[in-house]
């Protein structure tokens, strides 16, 4: 297991065009991040991943998780997976935050040449086709994001996940690493966020189409996500809606035309 390294009718979407020559995205310059801590499916998945790609990067709630992830993954002996414990500070945003400092060290110090950042739920269950094809969308150096739909299921049946899985999600989307380097995106997702119920993927989504002109590309690969025996979808989406809402609210307040423009848009979205 390998360790850190170091402390228009829709805007937002991409327009239906010739690629542009972008840079080949592929499987060996994309590594996928996890978020999770005390839960064991993280060893299913990530052996899953690692059997198409290069690098898993799994950062975990070093108090809460009591070093049982470590345990679990030092099973694999698999040196292209690293594990960052936070003993301080963690949300689902610094924790995202923590991989792409991570990524970006790697890059730096081993010339690793990554180029796309997979952020993927532990219970999303992504196949080498999925991920391929969502890769084959950056073709377009347009592109900054690309998202999936998926299909939720509960004790083996179908549920709605409801409206907030329209957009990309941190449950299963791709970014495109420099987007990161560009104002106001470079610290990545806003732990805002995580005091106001989540969302911090539309918040970054939000700001990528205003400060850095990339737009996204959502794929309807109705992609499985295992939802748990007690979890309970509809209070999850009620507050993430409310999450959406405060967001729009926040830059609203900049009260520039452009933004404005773009509020609008992701309030007919939200609809």
């Amino acid at each position: 297991m390998g360790q850190d390294v170091a402390d228009p009718t829709n805007p937002i979407l991409s327009p239906n065009g010739v690629k542009n020559g972008a840079p080949m995205s592929t499987l060996n310059n994309t590594v996928a991040v996890i978020r999770c801590y005390s839960n064991g499916g993280i060893v299913k998945q990530v052996k899953a991943l690692r059997s198409f790609m290069s690098r898993v990067v799994v950062v975990t709630n070093g108090l809460a998780d009591k070093g049982a992830t470590r345990a679990w993954l030092e099973e694999l002996n698999d040196p292209c997976v690293d594990l960052i414990e936070m003993n301080e500070g963690y949300t689902w945003s610094n924790a995202l935050n923590r991989a792409l400092h991570h990524i970006r060290m790697l890059n730096a110090q081993k010339d690793a040449g990554i180029e796309f950042v997979f952020n993927v739920s532990v219970e999303a269950l992504f196949r080498k086709e999925h991920v391929e094809q969502m890769l084959a969308e950056f073709a377009d150096d347009n592109v900054g994001v690309v998202g999936t739909s998926f299909e939720g299921y509960q004790e083996g049946n179908v549920i709605s996940l409801g409206r907030s899985y329209r957009h990309p999600r941190n449950t299963g989307m791709i970014v495109r690493l420099d987007v990161f380097g560009q104002p106001m995106l470079g610290l990545g997702f806003d732990p805002f966020c995580d005091d106001i119920g989540g969302m911090e993927d539309i918040d970054f989504i939000y700001r990528m189409i205003v400060f850095s002109g990339k737009l996204t590309k959502m794929l309807d690969l109705r992609v499985r996500l295992i939802v748990g025996k007690h979890h309970n979808q509809n209070q999850k989406e009620e507050r993430e809606r409310d999450a959406m809402e405060k967001i729009f609210n926040r830059y609203q307040q900049w009260s520039s035309d452009l933004i404005n423009s773009v509020v609008t848009a992701w309030r007919l979205l939200a609809d």
